[in-house]
């Protein structure tokens, strides 16, 4: 096995990491969601509000996903150099300016302009936070950290989603960005006093690796499984305040209490089901988390009530959840360690395509067919997604996971 490998990492013990790191970096990332959350559940409100139409809105949720796309392979390079609080906070500050310029975004250009922005420099801590969450707990655990990691950031968009719309109508658009702004200085300032010189990153060697170097086999499989699994989360994440009032005679405020409930059902099976893939391996855990999204996508097609709906919607998040715990961690399986920041900027470049993908894709097929279309379409997606990971499971019997805790334990030395 390669030096650097993920199982050749000494496990880590009581004490090696003080529990200080763990606070910080869970903190930062709720709030992280909340600021998220407020914003992304009230902007199609807001474009209702000013009379645009729905194309322009998945056209506004692509800028963001494209900017994402730019500059989140950069931050994973860049990774183990942003653990330096006047930095975080310089680029926290940047944030908090796009946001602003958001606020204030009346027609399509400035809307692109500020998304774009807050897609590129939104996400700078995003490679590094999730690198500390997966290799916390040493080999073995990456599920686990992985699932506690999006359950974190779960809770905080369930937060974000479900107080969001209620603000809008109770004092509109621009509180709600002012709201978003206050909630990011909190997550900014405990990024910046994470301890970072005692959270373990690499020490960079001094020399550079080709993307080439980290075309392994799981990663590509992970790849194509994060960019449809990413493509159909805009079904529910973007679409559902749309399809909750047109088809199901919903309500703004309803829609938020959908929304914060699927996130909570998505953080629930983040935190529960990242132990679950530690034990069964990530490609015999990922085909259940599609499993899951074609029930929820049929579910939702078939709904004649809007508590039907829910059913489905909760069915759907879940889904999301499971993946989110395991698809990184196949992703990352036999990664040299001081490549695993690359990897994930990497991987989250995969993501934010499928963010782009996928408010274009439901959009476009709305306006053309209606709103019902979108219906078969997450369901064909499910579809494929279930059909790749089986793929790759017989493919590889598989890159098989990583070992279990215990087996991991008994290739460890000490």
């Amino acid at each position: 096995m390669a030096d650097g490998d993920l199982r050749s990492i000494p496990r880590a013990t009581p004490g090696t990491r003080p529990s200080g790191v763990q606070r910080y970096l869970y903190l930062s990332t709720a709030f992280w969601g909340i600021s998220i959350g407020l914003l992304s559940a009230t902007l199609p409100f807001r474009f209702q509000q000013l009379g645009l139409p729905i194309f322009q809105y998945g056209l506004t949720l692509s800028a963001f996903a494209a900017g994402t796309m730019l500059t989140e392979g950069l931050w994973g390079a860049l990774a183990f150099r942003m653990g330096r609080p006047s930095l975080i906070v310089l680029i926290g500050g940047i944030v908090a300016g796009a946001t602003v310029l958001l606020a204030f975004a009346t027609t399509l250009p400035a809307f692109l302009l500020a998304e774009v922005i807050l897609g590129a420099l939104g996400v700078y801590l995003v490679p590094l936070l999730r690198w500390v969450a997966l290799t916390y707990g040493g080999p073995g655990s990456e599920g686990t950290g992985t699932g506690r990691w999006s359950a974190a950031l779960g809770l905080g968009l369930a937060i974000g989603v479900s107080v969001g719309p209620l603000e809008f109508v109770t004092v509109g658009f621009h509180d709600v960005a002012y709201a978003s702004i206050a909630v990011l200085s909190v997550a900014v300032g405990a990024a910046a006093a994470l301890p970072w010189s005692r959270a373990a990153l690499p020490v960079e060697e001094g020399r550079r690796r080709s993307l080439t170097s980290l075309a392994t086999r799981p990663f590509l499989l992970a790849l194509g499984l994060v960019l449809v699994a990413f493509t159909a989360m805009s079904f529910t994440t973007n679409f559902l305040q749309y399809y909750s009032i047109v088809l199901f005679r919903g309500t703004p405020s309803e829609a938020g209490y959908v929304l914060g409930a699927g996130r909570l059902a998505t953080l629930a099976a983040s935190f529960v089901l990242g132990t679950a893939v530690d034990k069964w391996g990530t490609t015999r855990s990922i085909p259940a988390g599609f499993v899951l999204l074609l029930v929820g996508g049929l579910a939702t097609w078939g709904s004649r009530s809007y508590a039907e709906m829910i059913g489905a919607t909760l069915v759907f998040s879940a889904g999301l959840g499971w993946l989110f715990a395991s698809i990184l961690p196949l992703a990352l399986d036999s990664m040299a360690r001081d490549q695993q920041g690359a990897a994930i900027g990497v991987f989250g470049t995969m993501e934010d395509l499928g963010l782009l993908i996928g408010p274009l894709l439901f959009g476009a097929v709305w306006t053309a067919y209606g709103p019902v279309s979108i219906f078969p379409l997450v369901t064909a997606l499910a579809a494929v997604g279930l059909t790749v990971s089986l793929v790759g499971v017989y493919w590889g019997r598989g890159p098989s996971s990583r070992p279990t805790v215990p087996e991991a334990a008994a290739q460890d030395p000490d």
